[in-house]
Protein backbone atom coordinates (compact mmCIF):
# COMPACT_ATOMS: atom_id res chain seq x y z
CA UNK A 1 0.00 0.00 0.00
CA UNK A 2 1.52 3.32 -1.04
CA UNK A 3 0.42 6.86 -0.33
CA UNK A 4 1.28 10.16 -1.96
CA UNK A 5 4.35 12.23 -1.07
CA UNK A 6 2.35 14.31 1.44
CA UNK A 7 2.13 11.29 3.74
CA UNK A 8 4.58 11.10 6.58
CA UNK A 9 5.09 7.32 6.36
CA UNK A 10 4.83 4.60 3.79
CA UNK A 11 3.08 1.47 5.02
CA UNK A 12 3.70 -1.93 3.45
CA UNK A 13 1.08 -4.36 4.67
CA UNK A 14 0.62 -8.04 3.87
CA UNK A 15 -1.98 -8.55 1.14
CA UNK A 16 -4.45 -10.16 3.55
CA UNK A 17 -4.26 -7.19 5.93
CA UNK A 18 -4.52 -4.74 3.04
CA UNK A 19 -7.65 -6.53 1.81
CA UNK A 20 -9.30 -6.52 5.28
CA UNK A 21 -8.38 -2.88 5.74
CA UNK A 22 -10.00 -1.97 2.42
CA UNK A 23 -13.12 -3.92 3.36
CA UNK A 24 -13.28 -2.16 6.74
CA UNK A 25 -12.92 1.22 5.02
CA UNK A 26 -15.85 0.37 2.74
CA UNK A 27 -17.98 -0.80 5.69
CA UNK A 28 -17.30 2.24 7.87
CA UNK A 29 -17.15 4.97 5.23
CA UNK A 30 -13.73 6.02 6.50
CA UNK A 31 -10.69 6.07 4.29
CA UNK A 32 -7.76 3.72 4.85
CA UNK A 33 -5.53 6.47 6.26
CA UNK A 34 -8.14 7.32 8.93
CA UNK A 35 -8.40 3.67 9.94
CA UNK A 36 -4.63 3.32 10.21
CA UNK A 37 -4.46 6.50 12.33
CA UNK A 38 -7.22 5.16 14.60
CA UNK A 39 -5.42 1.83 15.00
CA UNK A 40 -2.11 3.49 15.82
CA UNK A 41 -3.80 5.83 18.31
CA UNK A 42 -5.44 2.85 20.03
CA UNK A 43 -2.14 0.98 20.17
CA UNK A 44 -0.30 3.94 21.66
CA UNK A 45 -3.09 4.56 24.17
CA UNK A 46 -3.04 0.92 25.27
CA UNK A 47 0.71 1.11 25.82
CA UNK A 48 0.44 4.25 27.97
CA UNK A 49 -3.20 4.71 28.94
CA UNK A 50 -4.43 7.91 30.52
CA UNK A 51 -5.34 7.57 34.17
CA UNK A 52 -8.87 8.05 35.44
CA UNK A 53 -7.58 10.36 38.21
CA UNK A 54 -10.93 10.32 39.95
CA UNK A 55 -12.66 11.87 36.94
CA UNK A 56 -15.23 9.08 36.83
CA UNK A 57 -18.79 10.34 37.21
CA UNK A 58 -22.36 9.20 36.86
CA UNK A 59 -22.53 11.16 33.60
CA UNK A 60 -19.55 9.26 32.18
CA UNK A 61 -21.02 5.94 33.35
CA UNK A 62 -24.36 6.81 31.72
CA UNK A 63 -22.57 7.57 28.45
CA UNK A 64 -20.66 4.28 28.68
CA UNK A 65 -23.85 2.32 29.31
CA UNK A 66 -25.58 4.01 26.36
CA UNK A 67 -22.66 3.05 24.11
CA UNK A 68 -22.73 -0.54 25.42
CA UNK A 69 -26.45 -0.71 24.58
CA UNK A 70 -25.74 0.58 21.06
CA UNK A 71 -22.92 -1.94 20.67
CA UNK A 72 -25.18 -4.82 21.71
CA UNK A 73 -27.92 -3.59 19.37
CA UNK A 74 -25.41 -3.43 16.51
CA UNK A 75 -26.04 0.29 15.90
CA UNK A 76 -22.77 1.68 17.25
CA UNK A 77 -20.59 3.71 14.90
CA UNK A 78 -16.81 3.31 14.56
CA UNK A 79 -16.24 6.58 16.44
CA UNK A 80 -18.60 5.48 19.22
CA UNK A 81 -16.83 2.11 19.45
CA UNK A 82 -13.52 3.95 19.84
CA UNK A 83 -15.03 6.13 22.58
CA UNK A 84 -16.46 3.05 24.31
CA UNK A 85 -13.05 1.36 24.31
CA UNK A 86 -11.55 4.46 25.91
CA UNK A 87 -14.33 4.65 28.52
CA UNK A 88 -13.92 0.94 29.28
CA UNK A 89 -10.21 1.47 30.00
CA UNK A 90 -11.01 4.43 32.26
CA UNK A 91 -13.71 2.42 34.02
CA UNK A 92 -11.33 -0.47 34.66
CA UNK A 93 -8.72 1.91 36.07
CA UNK A 94 -11.32 3.66 38.24
CA UNK A 95 -12.79 0.45 39.62
CA UNK A 96 -9.34 -0.99 40.27
CA UNK A 97 -8.69 2.05 42.46
CA UNK A 98 -12.02 2.27 44.29
CA UNK A 99 -12.67 -1.47 44.59
CA UNK A 100 -9.54 -3.52 43.95
CA UNK A 101 -10.02 -7.19 43.31
CA UNK A 102 -9.80 -9.27 46.48
CA UNK A 103 -6.45 -11.00 46.68
CA UNK A 104 -6.99 -13.18 49.75
CA UNK A 105 -8.63 -15.99 47.82
CA UNK A 106 -5.97 -15.97 45.12
CA UNK A 107 -3.20 -15.94 47.70
CA UNK A 108 -4.81 -18.81 49.64
CA UNK A 109 -5.13 -20.86 46.44
CA UNK A 110 -1.52 -20.09 45.58
CA UNK A 111 -0.36 -21.33 49.01
CA UNK A 112 -2.44 -24.51 48.65
CA UNK A 113 -0.99 -25.22 45.22
CA UNK A 114 2.53 -24.65 46.50
CA UNK A 115 1.86 -27.04 49.43
CA UNK A 116 0.47 -29.72 47.10
CA UNK A 117 3.43 -29.38 44.77
CA UNK A 118 5.75 -29.77 47.77
CA UNK A 119 3.97 -32.96 48.88
CA UNK A 120 4.39 -34.70 45.53
CA UNK A 121 7.59 -36.55 44.61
Amino acid sequence: MRYDANMKYEVNLPDSVDQRLSEKASQTGKDVVQLICMAVARFVEEESPGKANGDWSEEIETCRRRLIDRDIAGTITADEREKLAHLDRLANEHFDIVAPAPMEGAQRLHRQLLQRRGNKP
